[in-house]
């Protein structure tokens, strides 16, 4: 089994998918999409009736592990999100009585199980913005299950990523090295060339001098 290359990691709305295309084009990597086979409406029925936040963590868990295993057979990947940011929902659902005691123990047993099979990424790349810009772009999107969950929700999920560094590193064992933080807190970011090339060099050379192997570029819609 080989590594996946580089993981964007961040809360909704802080700009992965940003980050993944503009790397992909980049650096050659595969885009390996954010996919759930939701077939039961999960996340949709979650954002309505806090009731479903186990089974649907469990769906993504599993999915998210599924996909770590196909992206690490290329070793040409990068991944929006993956299996190692999810114990933060999960963990936040238990602290907010969404998952019983029972439920939070069957999640984290399984957790752990999964994680034992995966080699770490290369690198793993922590996104941070403002939560007011983060609500900003909630709103600007619109999308009718986001707006649904209301603000306090969003607000207890910011609060559990900022933390997140520190989670990741004990979670995986990732050096300063492997892991780094990027701010998108302005939207001007992806359209100013002297910061982009900063950031994409910064990239290839914590993925050091053999940088990712070549491969064909797959777009997320194939």
């Amino acid at each position: 089994m080989g590594r996946v290359q580089v993981i964007v990691e961040g809360m909704t709305a802080s700009g992965k998918s940003t980050v993944v295309n503009l790397l992909s084009d980049r650096l050659g990597l595969q885009v390996m999409p954010e996919e759930f086979r939701d077939q039961y409406d999960l996340l949709r029925r979650f954002h309505h009736e806090r009731r479903w936040a186990f089974p649907m963590q469990l769906n993504f868990l599993v999915t998210r592990f599924a996909q770590y295993l196909c992206a690490s057979e290329s070793e040409n990947y990068i991944l929006d999100r993956s299996v190692f940011g999810d114990k933060i929902y999960a963990s936040l659902y238990y602290r907010l009585g969404y998952f019983r005691d029972s439920q939070f123990g069957t999640y984290l047993m399984l957790y752990d199980s999964l994680l034992k099979h995966l080699a770490m990424p290369r690198l793993m790349i922590v996104l941070s913005c403002p939560f007011e810009e983060i609500m900003r772009r909630i709103r600007a999107r619109g999308r009718e299950d986001e707006l649904a969950a209301g603000e306090p929700y969003w607000k207890s999920l910011y609060d559990a990523y900022s933390s997140f560094r520190e989670f990741v590193r004990s979670e995986t064992g990732l050096s300063n090295g492997g892991l780094m933080t990027l701010d998108l807190s302005d939207p001007a970011f992806i359209h100013t060339p002297s910061r982009v090339e900063s950031f994409v060099a910064e990239v290839k050379e914590r993925l050091g001098p053999e940088g990712p192997p070549p491969g064909k570029k797959r777009n997320a819609e194939e």
